[in-house]
């Protein structure tokens, strides 16, 4: 006699975090400046999502060297950068199926701060993401990028929906 396995409700995904996989029957997060991929395959119905903060890793003089404080970060790949978090939701991706085989949305990248620069973490953020997706020759299905507003972002992994709110910043 199988076992159906166990399917726990919902998992909040974090900065600097990132799942993929069937344990979880919702993924969530909150964004702002941060940007969030996600990724479902609709035959397998196996999911995921990643949460980074910054585009790219500040430039680090002393951490590079052996028994740095940063090293073991940097040897796991810190999830809080573009590049690490996307690397992982590549390898988790290809560890199931052909890439092109999943249904991929980008969100976030809200203006979170009253300052006038000529580009922003948020803005930048997002430029990373669709670099990475024209790179790997991918279309997102679900884009919601960009504006003056956080986001509230949960993916179910049964049915690969998308749920989102949007929630207005306060203005000066």
């Amino acid at each position: 006699m199988a076992i159906a396995p166990i399917i726990k409700p919902l998992h909040s995904i974090h900065p600097g975090e990132w799942y993929f996989g069937v344990e979880y029957e919702r993924l969530h997060t909150v964004l702002g400046s941060c940007v969030a991929l996600t990724a479902w395959h609709p035959t397998l119905k196996v999911g995921g999502m990643c949460h980074y903060l910054l585009a790219s890793e500040p430039n680090k003089k002393n951490d590079s060297v052996a028994g740095g404080p940063n090293q073991q970060r940097m040897i796991a790949g810190d999830c809080r950068y573009a590049n690490n978090a996307l690397g992982q939701m590549k390898r988790s991706m290809q560890a199931y199926a052909d890439m092109n085989e999943f249904q991929l949305g980008i969100f976030g990248g809200g203006d979170m701060f009253a300052y006038s620069t000529p580009t922003s973490i948020g803005f930048d953020n997002i430029a990373f993401a669709r670099q990475w997706l024209m790179r790997e020759k991918l279309k997102p299905l679900h884009v919601d990028v960009g504006g003056s507003i956080s986001r509230s972002l949960m993916l179910v992994i049964p049915t690969g929906e998308i749920q989102l709110k949007h929630y207005q910043m306060n203005q000066p």
